[in-house]
């Protein structure tokens, strides 16, 4: 970012007085990249501040899965902030002009100042960010890397609780930095197994990347990058095997709670997909808590949270029958936190520094939580695992976490392991395999996880490139409904119906062998379809899709413009492509079944 700030500051100082006043356009031009170029930084910086690392891993995600039930007001300032900069960068555009115009007849192009300019948005942060999110490795050869394994539990089957901290990292607990910020989990830590050594990996910095980073040992990718979007999708990450998937295969009854909506990046689809019976968020939980106008921007406060919380593990504990809780706070989200009334008089020192506050008083409320459970007799077969879900984002205190070692939050509670601290090397890949191991399992590993208990993490080694190897069979993991037996066409929900699968519609369905590849969907601000549908008809080299055939599911009158065609009286309709036999039919799509025979026989 400061190379090429610096960049753009030389190339304006190198540029002033040297565009002939008779070039004009030139001078247009040289201001509109300057233009670009500061939007563009500025930009950086500002989404950084929202999204953090992965700005477009975590941009594409949220927009593919939506943004309801984030707490939008803590955004409002900072958006009027780049607004403002906006408009006062486009009021000073004729400035510019004149600070670069001269009255002298050379013509000569000031090449060095051009290039300067050009060259900084080269450097420019956010074009190397997006230039590697849109890159597809191939696929690792090496297996090892990727464990998906099948696990032996022993006879004896243990509870397990999480409780994930929102943006508590570890770095809070460092008493040089932070004094008497956090003193119950200090003292909880020594009574804990804590690995004090745990980095976030790219594609794992907010929180349903960090869960399913813990949780599946995957970073968090949609395949955007090949065209398609995950925002039709009836299953969040269906072929991945993740902790939920082996403890409800394994007779474990799973239940997801946390304050905030479960519709917010797909945090509840995710849980629903890998073996939850149970999950609730703010709509579920509003009529359990004593009074529903009791609520952060963001849902639930974590008082009541942790409250309900421990009555239903106390509910589930009673049960007799191995139960997993994972439970996920939200008052430490950035940038300033929420203070639940419980902590109304637990300010930090003199109170005047937000986020701060609200780590206090989580320290305190996750506290009473812990302590709770280990004087209760549900330790007795349990295993607790307290955890951040991702770093800390730039809030009140970033200046101050920056001095520090940044790691994440990791504890485990259970009365059969003796307390100590372990700083082997590791990143939130390898948390749930080396939880799992500690439930009777015998798993090495799960994705891109270790079980640190026996494994060295793929961390000491060159993990950006280990998940750049992987990112394809990442991406395969969002595997796609099939038409064994056809599908059926919903008009009012705007759905194809796989048997008890489902995909949204407008939507290209790309074939290979006659199986579903991907789907490409239109969402927002993407390519529309009828542009796809000329990429997938690209005779170009390197086109892969060339000779893939393809079903597009549409508004009749974007096919039939497209292919220029007399128009259909309906409001949607079906194109079938055979590339192979050059072959093309349009139907109208009512509420019926479309065949698989009919595919196959029209395929082939």
């Amino acid at each position: 970012m400061f190379t090429s700030l610096f960049l753009k500051l030389i190339a304006l100082i190198t540029l002033r007085n040297s565009v002939p006043k008779q070039r004009k356009y030139l001078g247009y031009f040289i201001v509109f990249l300057f233009y670009v170029n500061l939007i563009l930084l500025v930009s950086y910086f500002s989404l950084q501040n929202i999204f953090g690392a992965d700005i477009f891993e975590a941009i594409v995600f949220h927009i593919v899965f939506g943004i309801k039930g984030t707490g939008i007001d803590e955004y409002i300032v900072p958006s009027l902030l780049f607004i403002i900069f906006i408009i006062l960068i486009t009021i000073l555009f004729k400035y510019f002009l004149v600070f670069l115009r001269r009255d002298d007849s050379n013509n000569s192009i000031p090449l060095l100042g051009f290039s300067l300019l050009v060259l900084s948005i080269g450097f420019n942060p956010i074009i190397k960010d997006f230039y590697r999110f849109i890159t597809v490795s191939s696929e690792s050869t090496d297996i090892n890397y990727f464990y998906d394994q099948k696990l032996t539990f022993s006879n004896e089957t243990k509870n397990v609780i999480f409780l994930y901290l929102e943006q508590f990292e570890r770095t809070y607990l460092d008493a040089d930095l932070f004094p008497d910020l956090t003193p119950n989990l200090s003292v909880l830590e020594g009574k804990s197994l804590s690995f004090t050594n745990i980095v976030s990996p790219k594609a794992t910095n907010w929180t349903i990347a960090g869960l399913s980073a813990t949780q599946c040992g995957i970073p968090l990718f949609t395949p955007v990058a090949s065209g398609s979007s995950m925002s039709g999708v009836d299953e969040f990450l269906p072929s991945a095997n993740c902790i939920g998937d082996i403890l409800s295969n394994s007779g474990y009854s799973l239940h997801f709670i946390g304050g905030a909506d479960l519709d917010f990046g797909g945090k509840g689809k995710f849980f629903k997909s890998h073996g939850f019976k149970e999950v609730e968020g703010w709509y579920e939980l509003k009529s359990q808590i004593t009074d529903p106008s009791y609520r952060s921007p963001w849902g639930v406060y974590d008082d009541e949270l942790l409250n309900l919380t421990f009555n239903k593990i106390k509910n589930y504990d009673n049960q007799g029958s191995p139960y997993g809780m994972f439970a996920l706070t939200l008052d430490t989200h950035h940038p300033n936190g929420y203070l639940s009334a419980s902590c109304k008089n637990k300010l930090y020192k003199d109170g005047s520094n937000a986020i701060l506050n609200a780590v206090h008083c989580a320290d305190f409320l996750a506290g009473k939580f812990i302590n709770k459970l280990l004087n209760s007799p549900i330790m007795d077969d349990t295993t607790l695992i307290v955890l951040s879900d991702h770093y800390a984002r730039i809030n009140t205190a970033t200046e101050i976490l920056n001095k520090g070692n940044r790691k994440n939050l990791f504890l485990i509670f259970d009365k059969n392991i003796q307390p100590t601290l372990i700083n082997k090397t590791g990143n939130m890949f390898d948390i749930g395999p080396t939880v799992m191991g500690l439930l009777g399992t015998d798993m090495k590993g799960l994705g891109l996880g270790r079980n640190l208990f026996f494994e060295d993490s793929l961390q000491k080694l060159d993990i950006d490139e280990i998940i750049n190897l992987n990112k394809r069979k990442i991406l395969n993991l969002w595997s796609f409904p099939q038409i064994d037996d056809g599908f059926a066409i919903n008009l009012i929900d705007r759905r194809l119906e796989f048997g008890a699968r489902y995909s949204k519609f407008p939507a290209i369905l790309v074939f290979d062998n006659n199986r579903v590849e991907q789907i490409i969907y239109d969402f927002y601000y993407s390519v529309p379809l009828p542009r796809k549908i000329v990429d997938l008809n690209w005779t170009g080299a390197g086109n892969e899709d060339l000779n893939k055939n393809y079903i597009w599911i549409d508004e009749c009158d974007k096919i039939t413009s497209h292919l220029d065609l007399p128009d259909i009286n309906e409001l949607f309709c079906i194109n079938i492509v055979d590339k192979k036999n050059n072959k093309s039919i349009v139907l109208p799509a009512s509420d019926k079944k479309i065949d698989k025979t009919y595919i196959e026989k029209y395929f082939n």
